[in-house]
């Protein structure tokens, strides 16, 4: 009788060897159709699993769920800490965590740090040497006890972890003084001018949460200075569709990179 072949991986190489088995003894016991059926039915969840990421809507919010530190995440922005009032505007999922270091005074200041620190220098110096299921054993300790190292840190001196990012309310004044041109006769404009590109370029990367924050504010500068803004893109842009595409897609918070 032919046996069957677990090598066979695919689900259309299995049917073929079963349907070979059923034409060579076409009337097989009821223990054994129900190992054809096994032999069958795990190499379509195989498949199955490779094509499809069963992702139900709690997992979802957890993979969406993102723990990231204040300072690593400035670094990464264009528009560095501006950045990051833009994207809680955008993003609710982001869980913001001070970043951790161990210091030197750290482990001078808490003993069974120290001692871990310790213990952790002495089993990668194992490691080295080990090999198999030893060396397996080791790395998976190793992972565990750098994890310790930050759980009793925080016992020790808990960070402090803000519930919400704000920013300073208060009002600035953005003066600007005008009165020189250069060589080719363009303005060359001094403080918080709209002349200024570079000016230009903030307020475009900041522009929803700067109209957010000057939005009624008549008694501050931010208010005018947006009204100028607007005016000033749409006269600009008014016959360049796909600038002012590009334009809406800073606004909406986008990364160079993604628009």
């Amino acid at each position: 009788m032919i046996k069957l072949d677990y090598s066979l991986t695919s689900p259309e190489d299995r049917n073929k060897l079963v349907k070979k088995i059923l034409e060579e003894n076409p009337d097989p016991g009821e223990k054994y159709l129900e190992i054809l059926a096994d032999y069958l039915i795990f190499a379509m969840e195989k498949e199955e699993k490779k094509k499809k990421k069963i992702l139900t809507e709690n997992r979802m919010t957890t993979v969406n769920k993102r723990e990231t530190s204040f300072e690593g995440l400035v670094a990464q922005l264009e528009n560095g800490e501006d950045g990051i009032y833009n994207l809680i505007t955008n993003n609710k999922q982001v869980i913001f965590q001070p970043k951790v270091t161990i210091t030197k005074k750290d482990l001078a200041d808490i003993p069974p740090l120290r001692e871990l620190r310790e213990t952790i220098s002495n089993w990668e110096t194992k490691l080295k040497t080990a090999e198999g299921k030893d060396r397996f054993i080791i790395k998976k300790a190793l992972i565990e006890m750098r994890k310790d190292q930050y759980i009793i840190k925080n016992s020790y001196r808990q960070p402090i972890i803000p519930n919400k990012i704000t920013r300073s309310s208060s009002y600035i004044h953005l003066d600007d003084n005008t009165n020189a041109f250069d060589e080719e006769g363009y303005p060359i404009s001094e403080g918080f001018s709209l002349m200024n590109p570079k000016v230009c370029e903030a307020i475009l990367c900041n522009y929803s949460r700067l109209k957010q924050d000057a939005e009624g504010k008549f008694e501050g500068d931010t208010w005018y200075i947006i009204y100028d803004f607007e005016n000033l893109c749409e006269k600009a842009l008014e016959k360049y569709p796909l600038y002012m595409r590009l334009v809406e897609y800073k606004i909406d918070g986008m990364q160079n990179i993604d628009i």
